[in-house]
């Protein structure tokens, strides 16, 4: 088998190497260089693609709910996860979804839920995106990681295994509940036996900002690979605390998070690398829609999560994965503004956070809300 999977594209192609599970980009002018450099080691998924505008042949990756059901009932929850639902995608349904990934070109796919290890037919799910040559990732509150799940686990070849932490002890357990700290705290001792990638997933509040070194004290401790921080978004069931944290204190956080010293990889939405030379000042918005959709746990297709239900497009139980992937565009072909589009930082952030902003504002065009350079209303 091949280990180069390459992918036709508007600006030239994408190569995505099985082996190592990361994707890199080239232009129609590098393109014969490099396809001469694997050669006799590479396939074609699309030999006969036939650009769509600017727009790219697949998604890049899918963020996909794979359940409700959770052994936890923590507060700030975005997905109002509980007890599972009657008709969440069956086994054979989220088969078929990894089928035309892979057909298609969508190698990447970030795997939650809910607690996805509640679904009974979890490994199976995580062997047959192995067998289909994705790069899969899970996040997990961590409660219910031991040696039996590292074990299972380390036969998967997974991509990342993410946890979710919300602060040390007293405003962890003030979220998540009585115990969760010691069990996220068990788990990231457990998973340093795990032979893939192991993170931390951090949602900024009110409550967590004090603490922010600390927890990445806490990554280092027990050997973590990177730690991702994000600020909490007023959805789901965070709607009903008063956690949300202001613009100011946002910006204290980035000052503090970037100013950090560590081996573990810190990853603030400030500080990722933009790499992709093909996106033009037209195009407006984060990569939610463009390069990324979400799935839910019943099939529902969007651009964003938290977009809301009113952005559902379809489901791939019954609509066609590339015909949903258009109409994804369609939806996310912002017009912008002129603050964003003549800010010197434009061409990293393309306006930051669409979803964030549709909140605030009932507007998917204006600035953010959480700006760091503080250009919003």
């Amino acid at each position: 088998m091949n280990r180069y999977i390459v992918v036709n594209e508007f600006f030239g192609i994408r190569v995505f190497d099985t082996k190592l599970k990361n994707q890199l980009f080239f232009s129609n002018e590098q393109k014969n260089n490099i396809m001469k450099l694997i050669d006799g080691d590479y396939e074609i998924l699309n030999e006969k693609f036939i650009p769509n505008g600017r727009q790219l042949s697949a998604p890049l990756k899918i963020s996909m709910n794979i359940t409700k059901g959770c052994n936890l009932r923590c507060k700030q929850c975005f997905s109002n996860s509980a007890v599972k639902l009657k008709d969440e995608l069956i086994t054979e349904e989220i088969y078929s979804l990894f089928d035309e990934m892979a057909k298609s070109g969508t190698f990447f796919i970030c795997i939650g839920g809910g607690e996805p290890l509640t679904r009974p037919d979890i490994m199976d799910i995580l062997a047959y995106g192995k067998k289909k040559r994705l790069a899969v990732s899970v996040v997990t509150n961590g409660t219910l990681i031991n040696d039996e799940i590292v074990s299972k686990l380390n036969q998967m070849d997974l991509d990342t295994l993410w946890i979710s932490f919300d602060g040390l002890k007293e405003n962890h357990e003030l979220l998540r509940g009585e115990g969760t700290f010691l069990k996220a705290i068990e788990a990231l001792e457990n998973l340093k036996k795990l032979t893939s990638k192991v993170a931390i997933r951090v949602s900024i509040s009110k409550n967590n900002i004090k603490e922010l070194t600390d927890i990445v004290k806490i990554a280092e401790e027990y050997e973590v690979d990177l730690i991702r921080f994000t600020p909490l978004m007023e959805f789901g069931r965070a709607k009903e605390e008063d956690i949300i944290i202001s613009q100011e204190q946002y910006v204290d956080c980035l000052k503090e998070l970037n100013a950090i010293e560590s081996k573990v990889q810190i990853i603030t939405p400030s500080n990722i690398e933009n790499d992709k030379f093909w996106v033009t000042p037209s195009d407006f918005g984060c990569h939610c829609g463009k390069e990324a959709i979400w799935i839910d746990e019943q099939g529902y297709y969007s651009p964003c999560f938290f977009f809301g239900e009113k952005f559902f497009i379809g489901n791939i139980k019954n609509d066609s994965y590339l015909d949903l992937w258009d109409e994804s565009n369609r939806v996310t072909n912002f017009n912008g503004n002129d603050v964003c589009k003549n800010c010197s930082n434009y061409s990293k952030c393309r306006g930051g956070c669409r979803a964030r902003t549709y909140m605030a504002y009932n507007n998917f065009d204006d600035v953010d809300p959480l700006c760091p350079l503080r250009k919003n209303k």
